[in-house]
């Protein structure tokens, strides 16, 4: 049996010359019009060099403030680099066209058929990956899962808002709050929740010497969150998934996590753990362990899961162990921190970012926090997490301060 073997055939992309070069035509005659649509304005809607170049010649003189004539955009063309140098003939070409009054409504089609030839380009590089015996099945598909997603936003949202949409958004907030439904998480902590710190597209930093808690307080309040429903991403460095589970489940196994991982538990725990182990197993708890080699990995899977599995609730344990991107290392957290709060304001999501504190004094500050001044900066809300008595060496035993009448 004969098998017939065609070559592929590249599809020809979406463009179109004609509505290209009329957008050129229109903005030569009428260089105003550039102002009004230049941030709809790349010089990739253009599918052709020749239209690549034209485009750059005529911005280019507009921005410097020539005027488009001619004799201008032969000389700009003639002593500036362009993909493919426009000669007199390719103007005057464009120039003879009839400019159109349907400017943007041309420029948004040639943005569309960009968007389109990209998606196809992602979607080709996403195959090749998949064919590629070396990469990893999970993040190939992730890492195409990621790259529409931020197309797909970009496609739906130019960013800009009017005071009316703000208007809007703050009335859906308010009409939510007099009904019951607050925007901000409930986590079961007296202090979180009375002054709202888990609100959507808030970076919340939780700060502490080492060994006081902060992973359990977190890893508590992922729990919390969980259990009224609401879907929840753990990322640590430190712990696997096992273990995490373990903590999780540690207050109700009424056993510390090493001993659930490493003992054999009493007949009274282990009936405890039954219960436990069956009560969490429903969580909309999502730990994706290959995304905390990096930063930027760490980012990339909490935009994807937001959309995916609609994950409300992100917590980075911690940060001062992730690589440090530069060798300036207060640098390199403030960028860190930083991108924590544009993706939380980027998804609408609440993220809680562990941080490390060096122990220079009895009490916690933030001035301890490596980076501490370009995370503040990022930061919505820094809890210091205070517990003296962690530590046999001090001589204060108690936290004392502005909330030890409180309980959290």
């Amino acid at each position: 049996m004969q098998h017939d073997r065609r070559p592929y055939e590249q599809p020809e992309l979406p463009h179109d010359t004609d509505t290209e070069r009329a957008v050129l035509a229109t903005l030569i005659r009428y260089n105003e019009k550039y102002a009004e649509v230049s941030d709809l304005l790349s010089e990739d809607l253009f599918w052709y060099d020749q239209e690549k170049s034209i485009y750059r010649t005529v911005a280019g003189l507009i921005e410097a403030g020539n005027i488009t004539d001619i004799n201008a955009l032969c000389d700009w063309a003639g002593i500036h680099e362009t993909a493919r140098r426009p000669e007199r003939g390719d103007f005057l070409s464009v120039m003879q066209l009839p400019s159109k009054a349907t400017l943007t409504q041309d420029i948004i089609r040639l943005r569309t058929m960009r968007d389109r030839r990209e998606g196809w380009a992602a979607l080709q590089q996403a195959a090749q990956n998949m064919l590629d015996g070396t990469k990893e099945v999970d993040e190939t598909i992730n890492g195409a899962v990621g790259v529409l997603t931020d197309m797909q936003s970009a496609c739906r949202d130019d960013g800009i808002a009017t005071f009316a949409d703000a208007i809007d958004e703050l009335t859906e907030i308010v009409m939510g709050n007099a009904s019951g439904k607050r925007a901000a998480l409930t986590t079961g902590y007296r202090i979180f929740d009375s002054y709202y710190l888990l609100r959507p597209g808030t970076l919340t930093v939780i700060a502490a010497f080492t060994s006081v808690g902060k992973s359990a307080l977190a890893m508590n309040i992922a729990v919390n969150v969980a259990k009224r429903g609401t879907p929840v991403a753990y990322y640590s460095l430190e712990m696997g998934k096992t273990e995490l589970a373990s903590r999780a489940l540690s207050k109700d196994v009424e056993s510390p996590a090493s001993a659930i991982l490493n003992e054999h538990l009493p007949e009274a725990n282990m009936h405890y753990y039954m219960q436990a182990a069956e009560n969490y197993r429903s969580l909309p708890i999502y730990i994706d362990e290959r995304s905390t080699v990096s930063f930027d990995r760490t980012v990339r899977s909490i935009r994807t899961i937001s959309k995916t599995r609609k994950v409300r609730l992100a917590v980075i344990d911690y940060l001062q162990i992730y690589t440090q991107t530069s060798d300036n290392v207060e640098a390199s957290l403030g960028q860190m921190a930083r991108q924590a709060k544009n993706v939380a304001k980027e998804t609408g999501i609440a993220l809680i970012l562990l941080s490390q504190l060096n122990r220079s004094g009895l009490h916690p500050s933030i001035n301890m926090m490596r980076g501490s001044g370009q995370i503040e900066e990022s930061a919505d809300n820094i809890v210091l997490i205070d517990r003296p008595e962690a530590y046999p060496d001090n001589k204060v035993k108690s936290y004392e301060g502005t909330f030890d009448k409180e309980s959290i």
